[in-house]
């Protein structure tokens, strides 16, 4: 591997990342040095761009099980390669910063088929995700690495959780215990208990973060509310334990880590499962959005409780991502996890908004240093992986 620069200088680097929400892009710029576990990140800036209604309809037809043609996947896939470089400018711009000072963008291109090792695979996992990362080192002078997972299920692992390494370098410390959790729309917990090292953390998808919720939002708004906004939907209900306790059985949850699951899991099927039982069971909007926010913070805890508590109880919680934006989940996670106290990344002197993208950053950047960024301990593969695959801009004429 090349080294395109030394780990003692200051660089900036952008990392992109579209989630398995579906709703859009989020875009940091960070000013790093060194790397591994010697590496100081700060954030420069934060955007936040959502998907057109157009571009996410396109998306929304390529994920299992619709059927689509070779010309729409190519299609979608340059549409989006224009739409992540377009966020990368854009953060660029918002901290007036020219490109040819960024060395490096890493970009979590939208997922759209995730197939982590199993049986009915033989073992050999994979992932496919669509925005061409040609077009958004060309667009942008900048080289890019997406594509990150597929190195690490090459060597036998899930490809995720990649941001157990991430996780590590920010949050560990010496005699506290904690989970930095992501709510996202798959909630993944990493488990760094006191004192542990990068080989023994454990990091895992927990579930459904927002998905569910989400998806039952669209359904009882006809699209007209995407998420619910400040819990108030759910605040207004309660519980169906009938619904709550079958949606606990899912096997996914008592499955042994390394795991990943996705929208393959617990997307758009799974929820029609859900929505006709809540007819069953007579259930209002309210009762049904309340009951799938109290079992996102349930398989939190249970996750806890089966994986993280054998090892030592935790002190702290970290939590990231869109769902901390809902405080009816939050509370309803702190009383499940109490004494275990709630934090956020903004504790820390870091977005939870812009943590994700911030991780995308970094790894990209240990890309281009020859490092190796993945966590076998915690994804299941057989050695460590320089993760990525590194799309090379035009050449600068002088």
């Amino acid at each position: 591997m090349v080294e395109f620069y030394a780990p003692s200088e200051e660089r900036l680097a952008v990392g992109l990342m579209s989630g398995t929400s579906c709703d859009g892009i989020s875009a940091a710029l960070i000013k790093t040095s060194g790397c591994r576990l010697e590496r100081e990140v700060a954030l420069l800036a934060h955007e936040t761009i959502p998907f057109t209604s157009e571009e996410r309809g396109r998306i929304i037809k390529l994920y299992p099980p619709h059927l689509f043609t070779a010309e729409e996947f190519c299609r979608t896939r340059v549409v989006l390669g224009q739409v992540f470089a377009d966020a990368a400018l854009r953060v660029m711009k918002k901290a007036d910063v020219d490109a040819s000072q960024v060395k490096v963008i890493g970009a979590q291109c939208t997922t759209l088929y995730h197939d982590p090792p199993s049986p009915d695979n033989n073992g050999h996992g994979g992932q496919v995700e669509i925005a061409e990362a040609a077009i958004i080192a060309e667009r942008t002078g900048i080289a890019t690495v997406a594509d990150l997972r597929p190195p690490d299920m090459a060597a036998g692992g899930h490809g995720a959780p990649l941001s157990a390494y991430v996780d590590f370098v920010l949050f560990h410390d010496p005699v506290i215990s904690r989970a930095v959790q992501n709510i996202g729309g798959i909630a993944n917990v990493t488990v760094l208990h006191a004192g542990a090292t990068m080989d023994d953390i454990q990091s895992f998808d927990t579930g459904p973060g927002n998905m569910l919720i989400d998806a039952a939002v669209r359904h009882f708004t006809r699209d007209e509310m995407q998420y619910d906004v400040d819990g108030s939907i759910a605040a207004q209900g309660k519980v169906n334990e009938d619904l709550l306790s079958w949606l606990m059985s899912h096997p996914y949850l008592a499955t042994r880590p390394p795991k990943t699951t996705g929208r393959d899991t617990f997307g758009d099927a799974f929820f029609a499962e859900v929505l006709d039982r809540t007819r069953h069971l007579g259930m209002t909007t309210q009762d049904v959005v309340h009951t799938l926010t109290l079992y996102t913070a349930e398989t939190i805890a249970y996750a806890y409780e089966k994986f993280a508590y054998p090892d030592g109880k935790l002190d702290e919680a970290v939590l990231g991502g869109g769902g901390v934006h809902n405080p009816t989940l939050v509370s309803l996670l702190a009383d499940r996890l109490a004494p275990v106290v709630v934090k956020t990344h903004e504790d820390f002197g870091l977005s939870g908004d812009a943590r994700e993208a911030i991780t995308w950053a970094v790894l990209a950047d240990e890309t281009l240093l020859g490092n190796p960024a993945n966590v076998p301990h915690a994804t299941g593969a057989r050695h460590h992986a320089i993760l990525g695959k590194i799309s090379l801009p035009p050449p600068r004429h002088t």
